[in-house]
């Protein structure tokens, strides 16, 4: 079964009550983290994708209402335990609110914290710690329990502003009992098992499957995949993509395969090889994650990609932090002198998207264009932001709160 290590975040202004349920959790095993302010408790949700959080209904710049509509907007899977001073009717009512946006809502604790119902909650909460075994995920594949939900990019119309024209699927686990489980939760034992290329490959023809029945609707959508490293060593790989491509008559240009580079750090010469004939092919590459951990200007011009993906920990930054901004806007500069195109990751704010557009980046993707969302949701989605203003395209993406 999967692993599912428990995870509390402790969102207050109060640093006495935050310790005081950090204390709770700690003696109960959970991994920890705690935010005072808005933009530090989303980061947190995004990173450290916390299993339980304990929310304050005052939070600075934030009151619990609109933290829900976030959490909401995230698709968030946490149970979340409410906390404040306000009255039983008024915690009720909050805690309604998020049951109505879908979100996971445990019962209520009034302040100030009674700490044996802390501990009450949190060990009713507690999940075992469970592992995947190689089993489950074989069974997985077979009975295609693996689903791709797709995340919209934004790119820069001729006409002027921003429009949906790519998606980046990204794997979820539709398990019959445990529902909807995210592929930090799998992805790692699928990799140690030797599952990965198929599972991978399984999300390459669902995903080219679905590209087949969008067109069909009139929505003519490049898509993007996550590459593994073991399959940049894999000398046929680049014969089965092409063949699924061409089985679907799909363009080849309109599908995109996106690699870290330390998945080309393992056998740069068998990694050069693929990644060409990929190219030769016709098959787009994005060097993805650019920014973070080993990241080499070597590789922009060794490699054969097209397009460079600068981090979402920088790209979600640019708007508050004059550093981060001077990197982007560098690395933006940059990768245009060498002929490649620019996708900016972590977009969570109207004013990061308007800012990167002055900074010229060609797309950008992040949770203020929205979530990754199941294919059915897709068509309706597009429709809709290609062809609305930006005055409602700020209004309706609450999940760009910092």
């Amino acid at each position: 079964m999967y692993e599912n290590i428990n995870r509390l975040l402790v969102v207050d202004s109060d640093r006495e009550t935050t310790e005081a349920i950090r204390q709770v959790g700690d003696e109960l095993e959970y991994a920890l983290a705690d935010a005072s302010e808005p933009t530090d408790f989303f980061r947190l949700v995004d990173e450290f994708r916390p299993t339980t959080i304990f929310l304050d209904l005052e939070l600075r710049d934030c009151d619990a209402v609109e933290a829900l509509h976030a959490l909401a907007a995230r698709a968030c899977k946490a149970t979340v335990v409410l906390i404040g001073m306000a009255d039983s009717r008024v915690l009720a009512a909050t805690r309604k609110i998020g049951e109505n946006k879908g979100l996971t809502m445990a019962d209520c604790i009034a302040k100030p914290i009674d700490l044996d119902e802390v501990r009450t909650t949190l060990t009713h909460l507690r999940r075992e710690d469970r592992r995947i075994q190689k089993d489950d995920i074989e069974s997985a594949l077979e009975s295609e329990q693996f689903i791709a939900f797709y995340q919209p990019i934004v790119s820069i119309a001729e006409s002027g502003g921003w429009v949906i024209d790519r998606l980046e699927a990204l794997v979820r686990w539709h398990h019959p009992s445990l529902g909807i489980v995210m592929p930090d939760e799998f992805i790692t034992q699928a990799e140690q098992c030797g599952l990965i290329g198929q599972l991978t490959e399984q999300v390459l023809k669902q995903t080219l499957q679905r590209m087949t029945e969008w067109q069909s609707a009139g929505f003519d959508l490049k898509c993007s995949i996550n590459l593994p490293p073991s399959l940049v060593t894999d000398l046929e790989f680049p014969d089965r993509v092409a063949g699924a491509i061409a089985e679907h008559q799909i363009e080849p240009g309109r599908i995109s395969l996106e690699l870290t580079e330390t998945a080309t750090m393992q056998d740069e010469s068998a990694a050069m090889d693929i990644l060409t004939r990929l190219r030769v092919k016709g098959i787009g590459l994005s060097l993805d994650d650019f920014g973070t951990g080993y990241s080499s200007l070597t590789r922009l011009y060794q490699m054969p990609f097209e397009e460079m993906k600068i981090d979402r920990s920088l790209g979600m930054n640019v708007p508050r932090s004059r550093e981060a901004n001077t990197i982007v806007s560098s690395l933006i500069e940059l990768a245009h002198n060498l002929g490649l195109k620019v996708c900016t990751e972590g977009v969570e704010t109207r004013a990061g998207l308007d800012l990167l557009e002055v900074l010229n980046s060609d797309s950008c993707q992040g949770f203020f264009i929205s979530r990754a969302l199941p294919p059915a949701e897709i068509c309706s989605f597009v429709e809709h932001w290609n062809t609305q203003s930006p005055a409602s395209a700020q209004k309706k993406n609450f999940a760009a709160v910092s």
